[in-house]
């Protein structure tokens, strides 16, 4: 049984771009089932990975086996879009219905602890509130008011002024910010558009790993690490509390270093080195 980490702080989360995964595309090296043990939570992405794709068998049968061993949690990450599918009716009914059949797909049928939603716009007033009413029946199945382990997570590189956030923000076990090149000096401004609605120990802040060919150009893990953004978010906590932890996006692309666009393996040696550092900060 992996040990929630609704019940812990000092946490690693990680999202693996799945299409990047060597059994949905044998083209590359890593592989999803390797993600080390310091990473508490890890994201799967179900994007160009359709259905029928080996991936989704290999999934449930052996990552996410060998992630449990090592206490690592495996959570579905989707679009805000999911919560507003237009073949359900906008009512009580259509909600509850819509979550029960987004937690069916997205989490047991893949054997997985939870599922995360991604928010990158703002909506406008009738989708925020027919988005939280989804949000209030997945709460039913998933995050902390559910009577489960099962885990309900927002994710999001907007402020805490969102009105769907506002209306459901009881259900969520954690928010992670996607918070990639920023100034650290930006931080607490961030949490504090939050601190009103959750726990410091349920937010999470999060850098990127150079993605190729990406125009942002976030430049969050070069090298000298002591002197990188990554290791600064580790660092930094909000004024007179302690955060949740940090999570890294594309962790398939761990240790390339900036700017390299060649699709190459991985050690996983900044994971396991900012676990280090959250283990140090634990004490």
């Amino acid at each position: 049984m992996v040990t929630s980490p609704r019940h812990r702080t000092g946490l690693q989360m990680a999202y693996f771009r799945t299409w990047h995964d060597r059994v949905a595309d044998p083209t590359k090296p890593n592989c999803f089932g390797d993600i080390p043990a310091e990473v508490d939570v890890a994201f799967v992405f179900p994007d160009f990975t359709p259905p029928e794709n080996p991936f989704w068998q290999v999934l449930r049968e052996e990552y996410v086996p060998a992630l449990h061993q090592r206490d690592t949690s495996v959570v579905c990450t989707g679009d805000i879009g999911l919560l507003l599918d237009p073949e359900f009716p906008d009512t009580a009914s259509g909600h509850r219905a819509l979550a029960e059949k987004l937690v069916e797909e997205l989490v047991l049928d893949a054997g997985l602890d939870g599922l995360d939603i991604d928010m990158e716009r703002s909506l406008d007033p009738e989708d925020s509130a027919r988005a939280a009413a989804v949000f209030h029946e997945l709460a039913r199945h998933l995050g902390p008011v559910s009577g489960t382990e099962r885990l309900l997570m927002y994710d999001t590189n907007l402020g805490g002024d969102e009105r769907v956030f506002r209306d459901s923000a009881t259900v969520f076990d954690h928010v992670l910010v996607q918070s990639y090149g920023r100034d650290p000096g930006t931080l607490q401004g961030t949490w504090e558009s939050f601190a009103e609605q959750i726990e410091p120990a349920q937010y999470l802040i999060g850098f990127s790993f150079y993605e190729e060919y990406d125009l942002n150009r976030w430049d969050d893990t070069s090298e000298p690490f002591e002197d990188s953004r990554a290791v600064a978010y580790v660092d930094w906590q909000p004024e007179g509390a302690t955060k949740g932890g940090v999570f890294s996006y594309a962790i398939d692309r761990d240790g390339v270093p900036f700017l390299d666009d060649t699709i190459t393996a991985t050690d996983y040696s900044w994971t396991q080195r900012l676990g280090a550092r959250l283990d140090a900060a634990r004490g």
